[in-house]
């Protein structure tokens, strides 16, 4: 049983991860680098670690925690993304004396295209981004560092305050209609903290898992029928060639991927049910 549980890069996710342990008598500690960031979460009632670099975390901390959770994004800077991962992590890992479990927030990015094809934990990984790569040298990273760790590949997170209703609802919406249709896929941040859940209390080490739900969907139309249920605006739907000219690269990079992402293991070992299996189911989530 996990007693206490440290979150590394205490973001989005790991903030309603932090309140789910909590409920359940769990203490946690979160890093953040953002003063700023620390009070909203001290608010919440997390102890909280102001830490430029894991490697700034004291080892008494380090070895009084039984799970961690790396939730750190990839380093942007001149060069471009860079997995930190690959720096710090070798120092710290044989700190963490008392850790039964540890978690790695990737992404479904790491398979790079599938040309519309499933792809499920036994594909090969071929990124085709430096986002992906990145990602990829850091899941390695953990899988090798000596500690029981597992592997999550987030698809596209959605949920309260992190969605795109308002965007929408402003109008001028633009997204790529791909010839053949681009697929892509999504998880509500709700699904996640339970799958994450599940993990820590049915532990395997090794195990690497997709965070995906039950409706991969081209972007196109996912955001059309979005802004149809919620009396939006129509989006604007570009050709391959409007898009590449009119949108930030890192939007056409980010859904120039085409693939569906198989949930079938998360199902099997961790949650039989979604709480949200598509982005309708969640919906109602986001307008509370």
């Amino acid at each position: 049983m996990i007693r206490s549980l440290l979150i590394l890069g205490c973001g989005y996710v790991g903030e309603r991860l932090a309140e789910a342990c909590m409920a359940e008598g769990i203490r946690v500690i979160g890093t953040t680098r953002n003063r700023e960031r620390a009070r909203q979460l001290q608010e919440k009632g997390l102890e909280v670690m102001l830490a430029a670099s894991p490697n700034d975390i004291p080892n008494a901390c380090l070895a009084s925690v039984d799970a961690v959770l790396d939730s750190i994004p990839l380093t942007r800077d001149e060069q471009g993304m860079h997995a930190s991962q690959t720096l710090w992590l070798p120092e710290l890992a044989p700190k963490f004396s008392s850790v039964g479990w540890a978690g790695y927030l990737s992404t479904t990015g790491v398979y790079g295209d599938a040309g519309g094809a499933w792809v499920d934990e036994s594909c090969p990984c071929r990124p085709t981004s430096a986002r992906g790569s990145e990602r990829l040298k850091a899941e390695s990273a953990w899988l090798h560092c000596g500690l029981p760790a597992e592997v999550f590949r987030l698809a596209g997170i959605y949920g309260p305050e992190r969605n795109i209703l308002g965007r929408l609802r402003a109008g001028g919406y633009r997204s790529v209609q791909w010839q053949p249709p681009h697929y892509s896929s999504r998880i509500h941040v709700d699904d996640i903290v339970a799958a994450l859940m599940a993990a820590m209390n049915s532990p395997r080490p090794g195990r690497i898992v997709n965070l995906a739900d039950d409706l991969p969907l081209p972007h196109a139309d996912y955001v059309t029928e979005l802004a149809r249920l919620i009396g939006a605006p129509a989006p604007e739907l570009l050709s391959e060639a409007e898009g590449e000219s009119l949108l930030p690269a890192a939007v056409l990079d980010f859904f120039r991927d085409n693939k569906r992402v198989s949930n079938r293991l998360l199902h099997r070992e961790l949650l039989p049910e979604l709480k949200y299996p598509d982005f309708r189911a969640g919906l109602p989530s986001l307008i509370e």
